[in-house]
């Protein structure tokens, strides 16, 4: 009995969470909206400057090169995503969000094997330089 109220509560959190993400048109605040062309535009001005700053080794290249392929960055879609789920009914919406989920973690696997492999072939103090130029931090506005 327990098991069902529990599974009935989380149920009913998800299904409001989706409302709210859906009925949620205003984005962050007011006058922020994300630039899809600025954020990728910024993250290949970040690549550059962390390809500058390890001093690769003729060797290394061609590990960075398969190393930037595989981890291009993709620009944010999270207003087409919200538009998508506002059309869906709520158990569609809370399908289309699991299947959006295993997206997302298929994508961070694959990245988390570029980066591996990459940081395999660099020396110690690169990897440690590579630590810190990765490391994700929270924007200031």
């Amino acid at each position: 009995m327990i098991k069902i109220r529990a599974l009935v509560a989380f149920a009913a959190a998800a299904l409001l969470t989706g409302a709210a993400i859906a009925d949620n048109d205003a984005g962050p605040g007011p006058g922020h909206r994300p630039d899809a062309a600025r954020f990728l535009a910024h993250m290949e001005k970040h690549r550059a400057r962390l390809h500058d700053r390890l001093k690769l080794t003729p060797d290394q290249e061609a590990a960075w090169k398969t190393f930037s392929e595989k981890t291009q960055p993709q620009a944010p879609r999270i207003r087409a995503v919200r538009s998508e789920l506002a059309g869906l009914s709520a158990p569609a919406r809370m399908d289309r969000m699991i299947a959006l989920m295993k997206e997302r973690e298929s994508r961070m696997t694959d990245r988390a094997a570029a980066v591996k492999e990459f940081y395999a072939v660099l020396k110690p103090e690169q990897q440690k330089l590579f630590d810190r130029m990765t490391v994700w931090r929270k924007r200031r506005h």
